[in-house]
């Protein structure tokens, strides 16, 4: 039994934990500066931490939801409003729509924060 609250404690403070950059390579070839100007990125809901870096970037289904004024993205299949302190204004070096977002789990199960959002080029 005590094993089995060790074991829940120890899961809980690794989901509570927060989520390092991830650079499992697939981005070696990136041009430098673009990879500096990703770093660079911040919006109002990243405050002076920044967005994240280049692999931490999702290009998810986005849209702009005329009915209530926002984004809306693409995740796993559901689909989230973000936050307006979360877009980022500046122009997209990239063409397409970018996502930073870690899962948060609290009473409502497993949620996205969204922490910078780009729109792509069309939007």
């Amino acid at each position: 039994m005590r094993f089995l609250f060790s074991a829940l404690a120890l899961a809980g403070t690794l989901l509570a934990a927060p989520v390092a950059a991830r650079d499992d390579g697939r981005y070696a070839n990136t041009d430098p500066k673009i990879k500096a100007w990703i770093k660079g990125l911040k919006s109002a809901a990243s405050g002076q931490q920044g967005c994240c870096d280049v692999s931490d970037g999702h290009p998810p289904e986005a849209v702009w939801d005329m009915g209530n004024g926002r984004y809306r993205v693409m995740i796993e299949g559901k689909s989230y409003d973000v936050p307006d302190d979360a877009v980022i204004t500046e122009p997209n070096r990239l063409g397409y729509a970018v996502v930073w977002f870690y899962w948060s789990h609290d009473e409502r199960g497993k949620q996205p924060v969204i922490r910078c959002f780009m729109a792509g080029s069309g939007g």
